[in-house]
């Protein structure tokens, strides 16, 4: 579903790789999360993986067998790390919906703390929407996109910086408009949360982090 790959057991441990390949491959996983991240940085390559049958006998705790349940968390953990950034748009979409709900909720409550501390809403929905925004960006460059993938630093912060002022300004229209209209300040904060997504999907995966697709798998001769 991430790579674009069809294998019957990615942690079989036994794998053989030409040597050019793996020396060019950064390899920052010293566990079980090695298995999820050598794949996805191979499907990252389009190189082509051939499965063979093996047989083992496995080892029991006693005789030293180390995986535990920490070492599963760590591999969904490396599965979404070094998959996401090149998985199809709407597996990407749904990751993004994590990460806004982390960002919805700091603005959510960044915003509920100056509301009943009395800041004004001028004041209140920017700058909970720009903490926000910033909470955002650092968890989209850390498990999502690309950072620099078509723009430099200063570009790409001066493009990040206009799609969060359209989209706030957005934000603060709906968050005014209810707020007009008697409802709450904090559920007309919450409505307009729940109604962002997308456009804030779109502005970063369109707009600011632009990563190209993996393109075709190398021959099968390769």
């Amino acid at each position: 579903m991430m790579t674009d790959l069809n294998l019957t057991d990615m942690e079989t441990c036994y794998k053989v790789f030409k040597r050019e390949i793996i020396q060019s491959i950064e390899i920052e996983e010293n566990r079980f999360g090695f298995e999820p991240e050598i794949v996805a940085k191979l499907a990252d390559r389009r190189v082509r993986i051939y499965e063979m049958g093996i047989s083992y006998d496995g080892r029991t705790y006693e005789e030293g067998k180390k995986i535990g349940a920490s070492d599963g968390f760590r591999a969904v953990y490396c599965i979404l790390r070094y998959n996401a950034r090149s998985a199809p748009v709407g597996i990407q979409f749904l990751i993004y919906l994590l990460i806004g709900a982390v960002a919805a909720i700091a603005n959510l409550g960044i915003f509920g703390l100056l509301d009943v501390s009395g800041a004004n809403l001028a004041f209140s929905a920017p700058v909970a929407f720009g903490i926000a925004a910033v909470v955002n960006y650092l968890l989209c460059v850390t498990f999502l996109f690309h950072r620099n993938a078509r723009w430099q630093n200063a570009a790409e912060w001066l493009l990040y910086g206009a799609v969060v002022v359209s989209i706030g300004a957005v934000d603060y229209g709906i968050t005014r408009v209810l707020a007009d209209a008697d409802v709450t300040p904090l559920l007309a904060k919450a409505i307009a949360c729940v109604l962002l997504p997308v456009m804030n999907f779109a502005g970063r995966r369109f707009l600011v982090f632009p990563s190209p697709s993996r393109g075709p798998w190398e021959p099968a001769n390769g």
